[in-house]
């Protein structure tokens, strides 16, 4: 599929990505000379028209929606049997590759990250577009720290205020998946917070809120098991937190919030350390209130006689009480120090400093202050000082186990080469000169030379000389010969002044000899006649025949047998 063109337009190159229906390449749009993504449908799913249905859906349901956080349609279309979508080119991670490859998000950067994703899905909603596959492969991180949601490609598009109709087919990630949603029920924006809330839970513990062997598995407790608090997986995280995911997972899609702006807006209380709206869950699919039953009091039994000679019996028990409460104690210590992570085995960790802008020497001092290793990669470039950091991978404010890797991209100065000297070379002799000196020719273009041959460099930039980074394109100018000059009039001018004023234009004055005498300048000492005419266009340094009147010579002297001899 690379290198191919789609729609006569479209240029495929590398593959980027893959999801469920297509594969991701990126490419470029002849026409506006952009970088773009395509996305393919898959040949296996391109001769299935609900598939090809579907995968129209997508682009006609992002295409209804252009918002900071989601990802740009520009464009989709069919060429023979591949069927592709045109999107905005995206340079960063997705939160599935960020927490794959070890990264790890403070509880008030993964807050941030769902608050912007809860601005996608409001204007999405409102947008009458339900996304229905909301999950960390779906969510990209640029460079720059801006979230955009993604793949739109079971999404429904809704006209009015009722929910999406019931499919046949149960589609979405188990992990991530509502549900009703799950259970094949009508589904409308408040299973897009469902979603969002298990993500948000995951970068939060590391983990999706159920696992299972299958996703028949997972599905089923999405139905009917509660998600333990993610506190208990990450201390960072407050109750008011805690509170506000509960919300959002709630089985009953009455029991969540019912819009994106609700859940961002507790949400924002929450990272600020504000009271929040989230309130005690309703059971699931049921209204109705239902009463606990309170635990029994535990019972004080009365003290009883000891039996005669019983008393080592007592004492014995005595020893082997106070023994298993010492066990006890310990075995309590040992679990508590585990918890909380002050057993002498525990890692430490740190949270990864912004280090992009710094000095190499600076970055790398902070790292080690905090037991982290720097590993360094340098990238030649002039647009920086030698020595800068360009990236950090992990990104700032990812957590990290002491020991880890921290990669930092540094600027380095590119390795230069002396230009050579390729004036009077033809093309291709140039561009072996180049070649052999780590250099690139740049396109050549043309002009006219009254002293440098046909098809022969007439100058070069960068100069002869000069030092430049290896792999520096050099543009050449190419002769294209002498120029053409247009031939002034000089009838009727003296022979000297005519030649002169041919002089003037690159243009050379050559006796004739005579013709008939001219009616306009009757004079002989006249020009009568020139060849080329006037007007006539011709390479400079032409000559031009002139004539002059009948009889005379250009010196206005006798010609002729009676004239001065040699």
């Amino acid at each position: 599929m690379t290198e191919s063109v789609l729609g006569g337009r479209y240029r495929v190159e590398a593959r980027i990505g893959s999801g469920g229906m297509g594969e991701v390449y990126r490419g470029v749009d002849n026409v506006l000379d952009r970088t773009i993504a395509i996305k393919i449908l898959l040949p296996q799913f391109a001769r299935d028209a609900n598939f090809v249905d579907r995968f129209r859906r997508e682009a006609q349901a992002a295409a209804r929606i252009n918002h900071p956080n989601i990802v740009g349609i520009y464009d989709s279309g069919s060429d023979g049997e591949t069927h592709f979508i045109v999107m905005e080119f995206i340079e960063g991670r997705t939160l599935t590759d960020f927490m794959s490859g070890g990264g790890r998000f403070t509880a008030v950067h993964a807050v941030e990250v769902a608050e912007k994703i809860c601005d996608a899905l409001a204007f999405a909603h409102a947008a009458g577009v339900i996304h229905r596959d909301i999950k960390p492969a779906n969510v990209m991180v640029t460079r720059k720290g801006e979230v955009k949601v993604m793949d739109f490609g079971i999404a429904r598009i809704v006209a009015g205020p009722q929910t999406a109709p019931q499919t046949s087919a149960v589609l979405g990630t188990a992990a991530y998946i509502s549900p009703e949603q799950a259970q094949g029920q009508p589904v409308d924006g408040r299973s897009d917070i469902y979603s969002l809330g298990a993500v948000l839970y995951e970068m939060l513990t590391g983990k999706p809120p159920f696992t299972g062997d299958s996703p028949v598995a997972v599905a089923y407790k999405q139905v009917n098991e509660s998600p333990t608090l993610p506190s208990l997986s990450n201390a960072d995280v407050s109750p008011l937190l805690d509170a506000v995911l509960m919300r959002a997972l709630a089985k009953n899609p009455a029991n969540r919030y019912q819009t994106p702006e609700e859940f961002r807006a507790d949400l924002e209380r929450a990272r600020l350390g504000q009271d929040v709206h989230a309130t005690p869950l309703m059971p699931a699919g049921d209204a109705a209130t239902q009463v606990i039953n309170r635990p029994q009091q535990t019972s004080i039994l009365p003290p009883q006689e000891a039996p005669p000679g019983s008393g080592r019996r007592v004492w014995l028990g005595v020893l082997i009480g106070i023994i298993a409460v010492l066990v006890l104690a310990g075995a309590g210590y040992l679990l508590a120090s585990a918890l909380n992570g002050d057993n002498g085995d525990a890692t430490t960790s740190h949270e990864v400093p912004p280090l992009i802008g710094l000095q190499v020497d600076d970055a790398t001092a902070k790292l080690r202050a905090l037991k982290l290793v720097p590993k360094l990669r340098y990238e030649a470039t002039d647009a920086e000082k030698p020595g800068k950091v360009l990236d950090q991978n992990p990104i700032a404010g990812t957590i990290l186990d002491e020991g880890a890797e921290v990669t930092l991209t540094v600027a380095k100065a590119p390795v230069t080469v002396s230009v050579p000297d390729v004036t009077l070379m033809t093309v291709d002799e140039a561009r072996t000169a180049l070649e052999d000196n780590d250099l690139t020719l740049g396109t050549p273009t043309t002009a006219s030379s009254d002293t440098v041959p046909v098809d022969q460099i007439i100058s070069q930039d960068p100069p002869a000389g000069q030092q430049v980074p290896k792999g520096t394109a050099v543009d050449v100018v190419v002769s294209t010969g002498p120029g053409t000059v247009e031939v002034p009039d000089v009838t009727c001018l003296p022979f000297g002044a005519a030649v002169a004023k041919l002089n003037q234009v690159g243009l050379n004055g050559v006796s004739a000899g005579p013709t008939t005498t001219n009616p306009l300048c009757p004079n002989p000492n006249r020009v009568a006649m020139q060849d080329p005419a006037a007007g006539t266009a011709v390479q400079s340094g032409s000559d031009v025949q002139l004539f002059t009147g009948e009889g005379t010579s250009p010196s206005g002297g006798p010609t002729g047998p009676t004239g001065p001899t040699a």
